[in-house]
């Protein structure tokens, strides 16, 4: 359910699909060959996983101000995330309103970029503060949560919270480095991905954890063509894996529920009321115990497809486009 969730919050982010199993896959390499314990093994795996979970809280927040977000961020600001920040700032700038006439564009970066810098501390506190309830809804330990509050930080110190060096939770230095390496890797391949994580070595990330993937690159990359990422992400957990049973199934279905629900705040508590409903009704049609719980549990996620459509669509007011209608089926 969780690496179930990591697709989802490709989806709704725009990231490359199983791109956040593609960074757990080797990010779980990275831990092994830097020799971490047990512990800080699984911490970076479910963190891994997790790492943008806490997005979906502020995506009516990030359209309003880059419009086709997903866009803007596979195109300009995924590249430079763990950049220099001034190179953020100026991705940032060229994500607005990229189509648009010069004229129109100037406009709109000098109203939407300073609330950008205005607002994006309080919208990435959102997410780092909705994190830890994900990890309490799928029962992974405590310590997996505590590791959000670094998620925006940097091994020199100009993160979020200032938080510099070995400050910084190893499971989440891995964690940075990962998910750059598979960005870098789309855009040009092991070369380009070894190359942009040395040069971010000592700012962004930790250089012991850099150099150890620049030295080995083509091998932590190399994927099995005849098997799934997905096969190969789930096998890459540390034991004892995660495991639920029972109510504890229902409690992390109701969650990806909540996640689809946060794109929208006119939809808050949509998922969880229309799982009340429906199993409701299936008890009422006679359905047998089993058969009402999986309705309760398909209602849970029913709407889960709803964050790959764009905000704005959503949001529209007046009638929808052909083009608009045909994403709004995708969902």
């Amino acid at each position: 359910l969780i690496a179930a969730l990591s697709l989802v919050t490709d989806l709704a982010m725009g990231f490359d699909f199983e791109h956040g199993l593609r960074s757990t896959l080797v990010a779980a390499r990275l831990a092994e060959r830097l020799g971490v314990d047990r512990e800080t093994a699984a911490q970076t795996y479910h963190a891994c996983l997790l790492q943008q979970v806490g997005a979906t809280a502020d995506l009516h927040v990030r359209a309003e101000i880059l419009g086709d977000m997903r866009a803007a961020i596979k195109n300009h600001l995924m590249p430079v995330w763990y950049g220099e920040p001034r190179k953020m700032l100026v991705a940032l700038a060229r994500a607005v309103a990229p189509d648009a006439p010069p004229w129109v564009r100037a406009v709109e970066i000098t109203r939407k970029v300073p609330r950008a810098v205005r607002v994006m501390p309080q919208v990435d506190l959102a997410c780092r503060e909705v994190c830890p309830m994900y990890v309490e809804s799928f029962r992974l330990p405590a310590a997996v949560g505590a590791l959000f509050e670094y998620i925006d930080e940097r091994w020199d110190g100009k993160g979020a919270l200032g938080a510099k060096g070995e400050e910084i939770p190893l499971a989440m230095r891995i964690v940075h480095v990962a998910r750059d390496i598979d960005v870098q890797r789309v855009l040009g391949g092991a070369e380009l991905a070894a190359r942009v994580v040395g040069e971010r070595a000592g700012k962004a990330f930790d250089p012991g954890i850099a150099a150890r993937f620049v030295d080995e690159a083509k091998e932590m990359l190399a994927v099995d063509d005849e098997a799934s990422v997905w096969d190969q992400t789930l096998a890459s957990e540390a034991n004892p894996r995660s495991t639920l049973e029972g109510a504890a199934i229902d409690r992390a279905l109701s969650a990806m529920g909540d996640f689809a629900d946060l794109v929208s705040p006119y939809l808050a508590g949509h998922s969880a009321g229309v799982a009340e409903l429906a199993s409701a009704a299936a008890q009422r049609y006679g359905l047998d115990p089993a058969g009402v719980t999986a309705v309760r549990r398909a209602a849970f996620v029913h709407d889960v497809g709803r964050v790959a459509v764009p905000i704005p669509i959503w949001h529209k007011e007046g009638p929808l486009t052909a083009g608009e209608w045909e994403r709004v089926r995708l969902h």
